[in-house]
């Protein structure tokens, strides 16, 4: 029904509409085979615990665009998204989904964007980076270029978007260009190909991600607040008993035997009540996005 929609079986891609009475998780995806392994375990270890409100089978959807998901939660075809706080913000504002519960992810209930600089360069604070340029990771990234974006264009600047390393820099701008990669963001810094990068502090924490040595040279010239990780998300198509008997049922296996099925669910360890000032913090991100794309 939407060509932008992947559901997964076996090796095979396929447009597929939702059961009537499958739950249906959902997610933004460009790795359809990996993500797929993470989330179908979970989706039917919570049908299962379901059938008492007449749920008899998880599926998992996966879409290449942000707006191919919207419009499934807007047609009913989804039930339950885990997502970023990016496109939670968006799936609020335009498809009407609402947050259930934050998920842990890593061990991280939050997180934090850190924007850092070589210990020997003279860009000691985020004023210092007129006419320089930063590293972020990917376009799709909420804390390597989604939210250092916005804090910087909320201390007055505008971005640039390199196509080279030799580039020149508008005058009272900022350039940038996407690494791919965390380490990269690094090693490029110390190269000296950009004057600053931009991390969350679980990769930057994360020795196989930023080793220690190269760590070792950077200061960090900023840090945002807090975040939430990751959070998961219903849309109207599920009725409120069975939104209500979800976050139940998600709620509980923090207090079971099931840390290996939690695990691979992206590397997570359990989920708490969204905090208390979430809704504020969505629509900021969705307001000061909406004003630009990579």
């Amino acid at each position: 029904m939407f060509g932008k929609c992947i559901k997964l079986i076996g090796l095979l891609l396929l447009a597929a509409p939702a059961v009537a009475d499958s739950l249906v998780l959902a997610q933004l995806s460009d790795q359809p085979k990996k993500d797929y392994k993470q989330l179908r375990p979970m989706v039917k270890y919570v049908a299962e615990q379901l059938h008492p409100y007449g749920i008899t089978d998880g599926e998992v959807m996966l879409f290449s665009t942000r707006q191919a998901l919207i419009e499934a939660v807007r047609a009913g075809q989804v039930h339950w998204i885990t997502e970023t706080p990016l496109t939670a913000a968006y799936l609020i504002h335009e498809a009407n989904a609402r947050p259930l519960l934050t998920k842990w992810k890593n061990g991280q209930q939050s997180y934090q964007t850190l924007i850092f600089s070589h210990r020997d360069s003279n860009v000691k604070t985020i004023n210092d980076l007129s006419g320089k340029r930063i590293a972020f990771e990917h376009p799709d990234s909420f804390s390597s270029y989604y939210l250092p974006r916005m804090i910087l264009e909320q201390a007055g600047m505008q971005l640039q978007l390199l196509d080279s390393f030799n580039a020149p820099v508008e005058t009272g701008k900022v350039g940038y260009r996407f690494s791919r990669n965390e380490t990269n963001n690094a090693l490029w810094v110390r190269a000296g190909l950009v004057e600053a990068g931009a991390l969350n502090d679980g990769d930057w924490q994360n020795s196989s991600r930023v080793p220690d040595d190269l760590k070792s040279e950077m200061r960090i010239i900023y840090r945002s607040k807090t975040y939430p990780r990751s959070l998961e998300m219903v849309s109207d198509s599920l009725n409120e008993e069975r939104a209500t008997a979800l976050k139940q049922t998600l709620l509980n296996l923090n207090n079971s035997n099931q840390a290996a099925l939690l695990h691979r669910y992206e590397k997570s360890t359990g989920f708490s009540e969204p905090q208390a000032d979430l809704q504020e913090l969505l629509r900021e991100i969705y307001h000061n996005s909406r004003r630009w794309q990579p």
